[in-house]
């Protein structure tokens, strides 16, 4: 949505007069420049003049121009083709007296604004030109106190301490100009990065500093600066470049781009014209290393990217391939059609799966076993870019598969952690996008729970996996990528339905907790379970309406509504029982949490049958394949 920004402030009617140097220029004892103005003076000569308007007749016009919402204490209606002129809105006339690098400012007295409650509720006030009376101050307060969601716009040089302490707390972007007095105590602007930290932890999101022939912006994560030269006039230009960095702050999150797009509209406007972004926009790919941007500190921030990307795997009606079979499974699937396992037929299998035509209406992503990370199409395309340029995200299984937990006979405890840093970065290098990492919980229906012995799974065994879950979950963050955490109560066994749901319910509120206690951002991230039904051996099978009532009452009682989505796993059971139970699921909805699948052997089996291993059974596979991938898209919807 367009944000509404409110400029508030001064409207000015400006007089730029620049006299040459040697004009009535001169420096005391101090090295102090003075001017001796007298404006009926015929001899003063001037090298330019101009008028124009400024205050928040200039920020209104700049931000109409980046197509903002925008409307002002002089356009209260917002109208587009606002003329000051038409207005009764009082100017106030102002002299702007250069020479070389220096501006003086004259005006008459300041308008004794009143405050006025705007006819729309903005998103965002920007302060543009103020010289307000405590009365002006008080009601604009008030206001504020009204309406704590409105951010603020403001530089730290217009107001004393305790107001100024109060705007940080909401605001948006805060500028500083270095060349006047700051009332912010306790700020030290000599270390400019330390300064911009203090302010951003008062409440600012960024902090834009001007200082000579600079200016550094900064916000918790990147401390930046660009060079600058406003050769027209620096009073004008800067007021240009701050009603244009705002505006871009709207369209784009990333600093480097908002300080060379607003540096390029001052230094390039002139004073019939403010240059339009989309202008600048050229200018800038034509003579981007005139505007280049130097790092002082750059640390990624994963948080966005995080978020969308997690969004993007659990839109509806998209699913997650799980093309992440392990060695002995794989072997197993070849034995079963009667070709070798070597990796060229590994590569085949999995190519046919990829070049399966329209997937990319049906699934959001894939998680791909090791190998195929590095594994290409004949063409010589690797198989990441080629799922990434279909629009299909790729990810990656980490954990390095399950290991008998020591003295918990029956439970296991998955492998990998040692060299999960080693993995991310590699493959954070290649662009993947998310990874999984599955443990794996038996059900025991005929043990007791006695004093020697507990029921499996144990408490032990929970609290080792689920620790495991959430110290991979936090590293993926770290670098980026999307964790799906996959903790699956396995479907072989004879255990009930409320066996499944008691035990599947204790290991989704240990591995809540730990996720919590790691601080991981539930945004980014996403859970990967299985449905509750009765065991595979169990003589009574649980029913789709049961499995959907069941799974349902389990997750509403253990799982955050902020967790970015769940998907499910098919987990053995047949290829259209895994369809029922979903459209079962899906039909109990909405939820608080986005919901689809993530499915192998429910979505492969039929293609891997029809493929047999050979080329000319491709596309019949491939056909067979998708209809299975669409069926269970279709079935993210209620019938």
């Amino acid at each position: 949505m367009v944000p509404s920004i409110l400029s508030i402030g001064n409207a000015t009617n400006d007089s730029y007069l620049e006299i040459n140097p040697d004009q009535k220029v001169f420096k005391d004892e101090e090295n102090t420049f003075h001017y001796d103005l007298t404006f009926d003076d015929s001899t003063l000569e001037y090298k330019k003049a101009a008028k124009v308007y400024g205050g928040v007749v200039l920020s209104d016009q700049v931000f109409r121009a980046a197509h903002l919402k925008s409307f002002s204490s002089i356009n209260p209606q917002g109208f587009a083709n606002f003329s000051p002129e038409k207005s009764h809105f009082e100017t106030i006339d102002r002299y702007i007296i250069s020479t070389k690098a220096s501006s003086v400012v004259l005006s008459g007295n300041p308008r004794n604004l009143k405050w006025e409650r705007p006819i729309y509720t903005p998103s965002v006030i920007y302060i543009a030109e103020p010289s307000f009376s405590e009365q002006y101050l008080s009601d604009f307060e008030k206001y504020l106190d009204e309406n704590p969601k409105i951010e603020i716009i403001f530089s730290l040089n217009d107001f004393d301490d305790r107001f100024t302490r109060k705007l940080l707390q909401r605001s948006k972007i805060v500028f500083v100009n270095l060349d006047k007095a700051i009332s912010l105590e306790n700020i030290d602007f000599y270390d400019i990065e330390k300064a911009t930290d203090d302010i951003i932890e008062l409440g600012a999101e960024q902090v834009v500093v001007i200082k000579e022939s600079e200016i550094i912006a900064a916000n918790k994560n990147v401390v930046s600066k660009i060079n600058y030269d406003f050769n027209l006039n620096s009073f004008y230009q800067s007021s240009i470049f701050k009603a244009s960095y705002v505006a871009e702050s709207f369209e784009s999150t990333d600093i480097e781009h908002n300080l060379q797009l607003s540096v390029v509209i001052a230094s390039e406007s002139d004073f019939s014209e403010i240059i339009k972004p989309l202008i600048a926009s050229q200018i800038l790919s034509r003579s981007s290393q005139d505007y280049e941007v130097e790092f002082i500190k750059n640390i990624p921030n994963f948080e966005e990217k995080l978020h969308s990307a997690a969004e993007a795997l659990v839109v509806r009606p998209k699913g997650i391939f799980a093309a992440d079979e392990s060695g002995g499974n794989i072997h197993k699937k070849f034995e079963s059609i009667g070709i070798e396992d070597i990796e060229e037929n590994r590569r085949r299998y999995r190519e046919m799966f990829f070049t399966t035509p329209d997937i990319q209406n049906y699934l959001s992503g894939i998680i791909l076993f090791e190998e195929t990370v590095s594994q290409s199409t004949p063409d010589g395309e690797n198989f990441v870019d080629y799922l990434k340029n279909k629009g299909i995200l790729a990810g990656v299984k980490l954990d390095g598969g399950l290991a008998p937990l020591t003295g918990f006979e029956g439970e296991t405890i998955t492998k990998g952690l040692d060299v999960l840093d080693e993995k991310l970065e590699k493959y954070a290098a290649k662009g993947l996008d998310f990874a999984k990492w599955r443990v794996a919980f038996d059900i025991d229906a005929e043990r007791e729970d006695t004093d020697d012995q507990e029921i499996l799974p144990t408490n032990a065994s929970i609290a080792a996996n689920v620790q495991i879950l959430a110290r991979y979950a936090k590293a993926c963050q770290s670098y980026g990528i999307v964790p799906i955490v996959e903790p699956e109560v396995i479907f072989a066994g004879e255990h009930s339905v409320e066996e499944c749901n008691y035990a599947t319910k204790r290991i989704l509120h240990a591995l809540f907790e730990e996720l919590k206690l790691f601080k991981v951002d539930l945004k980014g991230a996403i859970l990967k379970v299985n449905m509750v039904l009765s065991g595979k051996q169990n003589s009574h099978q649980s029913s789709p309406s049961e499995v959907a009532q069941q799974t349902i009452e389990v997750l509403k009682s253990t799982v955050p509504k902020e967790l970015a989505g769940i998907v499910f796993l098919s987990g053995g059971q047949t290829v259209h029982q895994a369809t029922d139970n979903l459209q079962a699921i899906t039909n109990l909805g909405p939820f608080d949490w986005n919901i689809t699948y993530s499915y192998a052997r429910a979505l492969q089996e039929p293609a891997l049958k029809a493929w047999a291993g050979k080329d000319e059974n491709t596309r019949q596979a491939q056909l067979v394949f998708l209809e299975r991938v669409a069926a269970n898209s279709h079935a993210l919807y209620k019938n």
